[in-house]
């Protein structure tokens, strides 16, 4: 990691990684950060963030500019834009994305995190759009559209995070006049023969439900009042029971070709038999997380869970049907729309919910129960026809 990214860091993170180091190098890295800010007051090798609003305009539609250098975003953010770049791919002639060192936040525990880069990368090859890095050019003196977001410079709007429920509608909805979108992660040819090819095989010849959502009884990744997720116990149970029926009916009646493909590591305390596919270390197959994706959205049915930053970008999957849970009780705004979950979610009209788009909670477990299981009378009929 290169020294500038180190300037992400809290004092406390820097102080942890001088004590505890997960990587040597980085400590002597975080010293020299600490050192500095301590001879220049702060006012260097500090990455503070602004008050200001973020910066946009709109001239024309031969080109679009989105200025994410020092936007220091994390996974989620990201997937929250990407709804919004399929729209600005057709919109405008020209479409390209400015990054540098510090578009992307840095976590001290796991520093050479890739999936930032693999992600943008992916997306840019079927969208097809250009990612600029490491231009120092101004904006301003551009006469482009464009919208630059700066955790340092300015990454509100009215007032709120870029990223607020109001923010996202009133700023991307109503202002700049962008879809919400999702994308067909696909374009990609795996070699024959390989662990991605023969998984691909796998999940393409059975009917596949994904399940993602955490469930950490033991605390091995989270804490205890997200051991369950961010979602309420109620809400929690009830997709516990649903997902439980799931598996009985599957089990009752001896089906062999419906299989629950697990996929988040903190999926950890849900019950596993043989109609599991277990994906939680997906790098076992030598996958990215992009091609994970891909790998599902081509060859999987529906997603069951509850939210958080994998299941925002299984949303964003073109070809997947989706069971949500998602009530906002962890969080201060009372609206998931655009923020947990895209914006186009609220056109899907083959599951119905409880008060959405403000929150998703199926309105009850027989229809959940009977449209994941006609589609798999669906996909019966297509595989014997």
């Amino acid at each position: 990691m290169s020294l500038k990214k180190f300037s992400q860091f809290s004092n406390i993170n820097l102080i942890r990684n001088i004590l505890f180091p997960v990587i040597r190098g980085n400590q002597f890295k975080s010293f020299l950060i600490l050192i500095l800010r301590f001879l220049t007051l702060g006012l260097f090798f500090s990455f503070r963030e602004s008050q200001e609003s973020l910066k946009y305009s709109i001239k024309g539609k031969s080109k679009f500019i989105l200025d994410l250098r020092d936007a220091k975003l994390n996974l989620h953010l990201l997937g929250i834009l990407l709804q919004f770049f399929s729209d600005i791919k057709e919109k405008f002639k020209n479409f390209e994305v400015w990054i540098n060192e510090n578009s992307f936040s840095q976590n001290p525990n796991r520093p050479y995190s890739n999936e930032f880069n693999d992600i943008l990368k992916t997306v840019s090859k079927i969208l097809k759009f250009r990612i600029i890095t490491n231009n120092f050019k101004n904006i301003n003196n551009f006469d482009n559209s464009y919208l630059k977001i700066s955790y340092i410079k300015g990454y509100k709007f009215k007032g709120l995070d870029f990223n607020h429920p109001e923010s996202l509608k009133s700023l991307f909805i109503n202002e700049l006049k962008f879809k919400s979108k999702p994308i067909n992660f696909s374009k990609i040819n795996f070699p024959k023969n390989s662990n991605k090819s023969s998984l691909s095989k796998i999940l393409k010849k059975n009917f596949t439900l994904i399940m993602f959502s955490t469930f950490d009884e033991n605390l091995k990744f989270e804490k205890f009042e997200r051991r369950l997720g961010v979602i309420s116990k109620k809400n929690f149970l009830f997709m516990k029971s649903l997902f439980e029926s799931i598996q009985k009916k599957i089990k009752k009646e001896n089906i062999k070709n419906f299989k629950i493909v697990l996929v988040n590591k903190k999926a950890l305390n849900w019950n596993t038999d043989e109609n599991v596919i277990d994906l939680r270390n997906f790098e076992n197959y030598n996958l990215s997380f992009s091609e994970l994706l891909i790998i599902l959205n081509l060859n999987c049915d529906w997603t069951f869970g509850s939210e958080g930053t994998l299941s925002y970008y299984l949303l964003l999957c073109k070809k997947l049907k989706h069971v949500i849970f998602i009530d906002n009780s962890h969080w201060r705004h009372s609206s998931c729309d655009g923020s947990a979950a895209p914006f186009f979610c609220k056109e899907h009209n083959y599951i119905k919910y409880k008060n959405s788009p403000n929150q998703y909670i199926p309105i009850s477990k027989r229809q959940v129960m009977k449209k994941i299981f006609q589609d798999y009378k669906k996909f019966n009929t297509k595989t014997n026809a």
